[in-house]
């Protein structure tokens, strides 16, 4: 009595697996291209932020009567802010394909009419240092979501510092307060 089921040979097989292989090529060909990175724009916000965040730790830790922990917990929080300015503003460069522009600020200040310069301004609470970390590490984590490789994880960085900084190293009564 014969067989229903049909006989398979290894001939079969392998002609099969080559039409597949083919055809996956064929379909993959025809596929979108991959997605361009994010434009560049997006990183001058960040950029912007640490800078202004290194400022305002800095300005911070020179304020009188401040604990010592505190000032050396300040002046770590500008520096490493320095620091992801430097690594935006490289990547910056990287993908804009142009030379890195000076990341350091100058700040001129006017003379008053008088011709007796102005008081500089009180150094700003540690607080607001805080609020202004807390804002970068919300600004950086919303931007890692649509980013990728190298860029993502210097996002990520920068929000997981901001948040170590406002979190532990500067939040009231911790171990710098």
């Amino acid at each position: 009595m014969p067989s229903a089921v049909p006989v398979i040979n290894r001939r079969g097989v392998l002609a099969g697996g080559a039409a597949l292989a083919v055809l996956g090529v064929g379909v993959s060909a025809c596929s979108a291209s991959p997605p361009k990175p994010p434009p560049v724009e997006e990183l001058l916000a960040p950029l912007d932020q640490a800078r202004r965040d290194s400022a305002v730790a800095s300005a911070a830790a020179t304020a009188v009567g401040l604990a010592p922990q505190v000032a050396a917990a300040l002046t770590v929080v500008a520096t490493q802010r320095a620091a992801h300015a430097r690594a935006l503003s490289t990547e910056i460069s990287r993908v804009a394909n142009k030379l890195a522009s000076s990341t350091s600020e100058t700040t001129g200040s006017s003379p008053s009419p008088t011709g007796v310069p102005a008081p500089p301004p009180p150094p700003p609470p540690v607080s607001d240092v805080i609020d202004s970390l807390r804002a970068s590490a919300e600004s950086a984590s919303r931007l890692v979501a649509t980013s990728s490789g190298y860029r993502a994880g210097l996002l990520a960085s920068i929000a997981a510092s901001c948040t170590a900084s406002h979190t532990v190293a500067l939040v009231p009564g911790g171990p710098s307060i």
